[in-house]
């Protein structure tokens, strides 16, 4: 009987990081807020802090629970105000980190709702890279 030598094969991770845009952390004192209605367009209103900003999405503060908040389900008629440029669109929310209570983050895929809005979105980026 003979030994099957090989050689080992290095350690891969299975994990990939999936996020193609670089996140931009916004201090608590930036003045950047989330303005929604949900669900869209009766809801309550709500007002609430951004935590950070890419080309792709944004993460938010939950100010309460949101019962209609859901990974998954859109939330429409997305206003927010970051580096004192507002823009429009709606969010698709990835995760409630931990869950849907205050305090809690909620983050997300933007879709702008026109092309002013993406403009805009580069604009707050760029202005963030450069501070």
């Amino acid at each position: 009987m003979g030994v099957i030598v090989t050689e080992p094969k290095p350690v891969v991770s299975s994990h990939r990081n999936r996020r193609l845009q670089k996140r931009y952390p916004l201090p608590a004192d930036a003045a950047a807020v989330l303005r929604f209605r949900h669900p869209a367009p009766d809801g309550p209103a709500y007002a609430t802090p951004v935590r950070d900003v890419s080309l792709s999405g944004l993460s938010f503060l939950l100010p309460c629970e949101i019962p209609a908040l859901q990974v998954g389900v859109i939330i429409h008629g997305v206003e927010a105000e970051i580096a004192g440029r507002a823009f429009r669109g709606d969010l698709l929310p990835m995760h409630l980190t931990p869950g849907n209570f205050g305090g809690s983050a909620c983050g997300g895929l933007f879709y702008p709702e026109s092309d002013e809005d993406l403009i805009t979105i580069r604009l707050v980026v760029r202005s963030l890279e450069h501070s």
